[in-house]
């Protein structure tokens, strides 16, 4: 299977936020490609780092039982990735869509990381 993108997750307080994303920005000389700013509680930078993403955000963490690695990875199918971690007893959010269009689900590894893995429907 030929996977579609990777994005690294990376919560923050909001007093975290800035003094990270200038460690980003200055150690990786990465300037961010898209950003978001909802508020002091919904903010975040996505930056193209090594192949892959880092998001950086300030958001409530919202899988705070899963252990401290989070990530997603877009897949050209969602049901036969998930067909195989639901044999796993991976999953932990059965599929659903996005209010901005991703389908979607849920799973952790045996450590407990959390993983969403999506597509984007055309």
């Amino acid at each position: 299977m030929d996977y579609l993108d990777f994005q690294l997750l990376l919560y923050v307080s909001q007093e975290q936020y800035e003094i990270c994303r200038r460690f980003y920005e200055q150690v990786f000389s990465v300037q961010p490609f898209y950003g978001w700013d909802e508020g002091s509680e919904d903010r975040g930078v996505k930056y193209n780092l090594a192949g892959s993403k880092i998001v950086l955000l300030v958001q409530e963490n919202p899988f705070p039982e899963y252990g401290p690695i989070h990530f997603q990875l877009r897949v050209p199918s969602l049901q036969e990735v998930y067909r195989r971690a639901k044999e796993l007893g991976a999953v932990t959010q059965e599929p659903f869509f996005r209010p901005y269009g991703w389908h979607m689900f849920r799973m952790v590894d045996p450590a407990r990381n959390h993983i969403n893995i999506y597509t984007i429907p055309n």
